[in-house]
């Protein structure tokens, strides 16, 4: 029987339909999450989202949407509190999320004024075919078609979202060695091509004293690592250099830590 490493999380499939392929310019017109809760019970949100700018002909030619089809339909502002309740502490599972759909999200986000809401970890099925060395094309479409994956309605949110979870299934099927493993340690590869003693973090996150009372904070050679989210792995330098917005979730009440920990946090980083 093949380990599932997922099992016991809540995970989704991810996908976005927008009106261009650039985050700063473009805008979602179609998001959707699908998969399954913590308890195994099926979860299946797919909603249009008026983009508030006309879609395309170019953008049309692939997904199917008109300007009809999105006009009347609430602004992303509006879906922000659905989607935050779905993505906090999933684990989610998309086809090169982190290059396309996960920028949009950030995007649309920041215009909302709000932060980003924090996923157990991220897959990327396209950064796992890297890793295994799949023979090329990783698109979508040729990844479902080797492990003989149904895609119907291609280029839709849901059903895109919906191939995309069952296409890492059949890879973690195919090759259940580099999946026999924890989580965090399959994130870890899909970061860095390292995993347990060749990581940068040596003996493994659960080896390091935790900073915080969860242990989403850990110390490393007197550097605090993340331990959790996008982030794993990186440490505090490093976020506070490259997201600082992430930082200051973090910091604000609203992120994992206690306040306690957070005030702890802000005298270390007050120091710095």
């Amino acid at each position: 029987m093949v380990h599932d490493p997922l099992a016991g999380f809540r995970v989704l499939g991810f996908d976005l339909e927008t009106t261009g392929l650039s985050s700063d310019r473009h805008r979602i017109i179609q998001y959707a999450l699908v998969g399954s809760s913590e308890d195994g019970d099926s979860i299946y949100v797919e909603e249009m989202v008026d983009p508030q700018r006309r879609v395309p002909s170019d953008s049309t030619r692939v997904h199917g949407f008109t300007d009809a089809d999105v006009a009347g339909k609430p602004i992303f502002g509006e879906h922000i509190d659905q989607i935050d309740e779905l993505i906090e502490g999933a684990v989610i599972v998309g086809h090169n999320v982190n290059r396309f759909d996960w920028p949009f999200m950030r995007d649309e986000y920041t215009r909302a004024g709000r932060m980003m809401p924090t996923p157990r970890a991220v897959i990327d099925t396209c950064v796992v075919a890297r890793r295994l060395k799949l023979p090329r094309r990783h698109t979508l479409a040729a990844m479902c078609a080797r492990y003989g994956v149904e895609l119907e309605r291609a280029h839709t949110a849901g059903a895109d979202a919906a191939a995309t979870l069952l296409l890492l299934w059949r890879i973690i099927e195919e090759h259940p060695r580099q999946f026999r493993r924890p989580l965090e340690d399959i994130e870890e590869w899909l970061a860095s091509g390292r995993i347990g003693e060749d990581s940068d973090l040596g003996p493994g996150y659960d080896d390091l004293e935790p900073f915080d009372a969860n242990g989403r904070l850990r110390w490393s050679d007197q550097e605090l690592v993340l331990a959790f989210g996008r982030h794993r792995g990186v440490t505090l330098r490093t976020l506070e250099l490259n997201d600082p917005s992430y930082l200051r979730w973090m910091l604000s009440g609203n992120g994992p830590l206690e306040q306690q920990d957070i005030q702890r946090l802000e005298h270390i980083l007050e120091s710095h």
